[in-house]
């Protein structure tokens, strides 16, 4: 079956060892292989930037458009299309999960989820524009995701985010996929987050954490500026160090394009632990915003230049041996004038506090499958 591994595979020599080691390779590699390519519509590392470790976790974005909801859904997906695996993903057959997979409870609850978001009946499918499970593949590992990580033994356990704004169904939603329901001082908490927003922003990204073994609830607040986050937090009532954060944001803001703010409620409080994505304008500003975490001792050199020579384009022709078959396959239904890429993106570096601890860095690179046409130039995503 082809499967995410079949992308990073490709892009193998572009992808620096100080960066991600061959051991980490093996790790993302064997949750890959879990996964027929179509399920996703961005795959993704994520890099702690002042570890001295090569390695990283991992993160894909699931849609409808390109058929991974449905894939995970399985059967009992409400609207397939099931001829859009043929002609998109280049598969001979319809791709889905493995028993294995689908046996596991978190697995199945995510399966449940997806049914939902499959149902034009529901809420789900009405509000939420996408699915984000992210995989931790460092340090002390925990959840059921253990063992020798460079086999297929092990499971993969994700945390889930989905992507939606609307905030009056937010309850319904979480309540969901908790094992317990929100008690009222968790619903409090929400209520209070969303009446303080600044008048630019938004909810945009809800999340469970169970690959932690955990039931804190993460939001992500898209379009606000790094100078409102400070008032906002004090608004909050938020009890870590607002005065390190806005300095530090200050400092921060040459060349950022947005930011977004992460939030999380853990047990019945607004935890301590806050984060901050950066987006930044081009690759200019991210060479800059690199170059000020290295003087500071936030960035090991080693990881800033891998980063920056990460970002580009692989085009099929540039690893014919490796290319994913289904990548090809559809080169082939567009035309002679068609090639398969995978663009390799910078997408943001985050920021996150924790009380006590060191302000730790992370940058998140993505790959994401196309298709260019060599006379227009013409790009299908």
């Amino acid at each position: 079956m082809a499967s995410l591994t079949d992308y990073w595979e490709a892009i193998a020599s572009s992808i620096s060892p100080d960066l991600i080691s061959p051991a980490s390779f093996g790790r993302l590699a064997a949750v890959g292989r879990h996964f027929p390519s179509a399920i996703a519509s961005l795959v993704g590392f994520e890099c702690r930037l002042a570890d001295p470790k090569p390695q990283a976790d991992l993160f894909l974005r699931v849609v409808p458009e390109t058929g991974g909801r449905d894939i995970l859904a399985g059967s009992e997906a409400v609207e397939t299309l099931p001829k859009l695996y043929h002609l998109l993903a280049g598969y001979d057959t319809i791709p889905s999960l493995s028993s294995r997979l689908i046996d596991h409870p978190v697995w199945r609850k995510i399966s449940r989820f997806c049914q939902e978001w499959s149902n034009p009946d529901t809420s789900f499918y009405r509000n939420v524009n996408d699915l984000w499970l992210e995989f931790d593949l460092t340090g002390d590992l925990t959840g059921d995701l253990t063992g020798d990580l460079t086999t297929d033994t092990a499971i993969p356990v994700p945390s889930v985010f989905w992507g939606s704004e609307q905030v009056a169904d937010l309850e319904n939603h979480l309540n969901w996929w908790l094992d317990s329901r929100l008690t009222s001082a968790q619903r409090q908490i929400i209520h209070q987050t969303f009446q303080a927003l600044p008048p630019t922003a938004k909810l945009f990204q809800s999340g469970v954490l169970l690959s932690r073994n955990s039931q804190a609830i993460r939001f992500y607040i898209a379009d606000i500026y790094p100078t409102q986050i400070y008032p906002y937090l004090d608004k909050l009532g938020w009890l870590g160090d607002r005065y390190s954060i806005g300095a530090i944001l200050s400092m921060l803001s040459l060349g950022i394009n947005k930011t977004n703010l992460q939030l999380e409620i853990d047990g019945n409080s607004l935890s301590h632990q806050i984060a901050v994505e950066c987006y930044l304008e081009n690759r200019k500003a991210w060479q800059t915003f690199l170059d000020g975490l290295v003087k500071t001792g936030f960035c090991l050199p080693e990881k800033r230049d891998a980063i920056l020579s990460f970002g580009g384009l692989t085009h099929e022709r540039d690893s014919p041996e490796k290319w994913p078959e289904t990548l090809r396959r559809r080169s082939q239904l567009l035309g002679r004038d068609w090639e398969s890429v995978l663009f390799r993106r910078l997408a943001y570096v985050k920021l996150t506090y924790r009380p006590g601890i060191p302000l730790e860095f992370k940058a998140y690179l993505g790959v994401q499958p196309g298709w260019i046409n060599t006379k227009s130039w013409g790009v299908k995503l």
